[in-house]
């Protein structure tokens, strides 16, 4: 299986951990860091994620891994919240963070601009849709690079 195979068959697996322990998976991602693979599973509740959290769905979602065997040779299995200043990958992640202050970084110049800071609308026609001091402003997804949520603590930026 590749890397992509990999997220989507973890993802798939996960799922329904999570929500048995009221909590949503995010995004997986499949990556070597220092010379050690990792799968790591991102994990979401509207009012935050707690260690007890992460310590719960990685036994739960651990077992179903030994279980299943989705992936060949060793690995390390982290679950995390999504973090202060998480880039955005999935479609989920733009609903669940619409209202927060985002940077968008493009491909190809919009107005003269490559990069955009705004408060995140959503996704909306195949586009990101962001408030920003030029007005409300879609961005055709292929012309996206990255979505990273900003740290603002008034928006609740800790909770997540």
């Amino acid at each position: 299986m590749n890397r992509r195979d990999i997220e989507e068959t973890t993802l798939r697996l996960a799922e329904p951990v999570a929500e048995s322990l009221g909590l949503e998976v995010l995004d997986t991602e499949f990556l070597t860091e220092g010379g050690q693979r990792i799968l790591r599973v991102t994990i979401y509740k509207p009012e935050g994620i707690t260690l007890d959290d992460c310590e719960a769905m990685d036994r739960a979602f651990g077992e179903v891994l030994d279980r299943e065997d989705p992936i060949e040779g060793s690995y390390n299995l982290e679950i995390s919240s999504p973090g202060l200043e998480r880039t955005l990958r999935r479609d989920r992640e733009f609903q669940v963070f619409a209202g927060r202050g985002v940077q968008v970084n493009l491909f190809a110049p919009v107005e003269g601009k490559r990069q955009y800071e705004g408060v995140l609308v959503g996704l909306e026609e195949g586009g990101v849709v962001v408030d920003t001091t030029r007005g409300r402003m879609s961005f055709p997804r292929q012309n996206v690079s990255r979505v990273k949520l900003l740290f603002r603590p008034e928006e609740g930026g800790g909770r997540h």
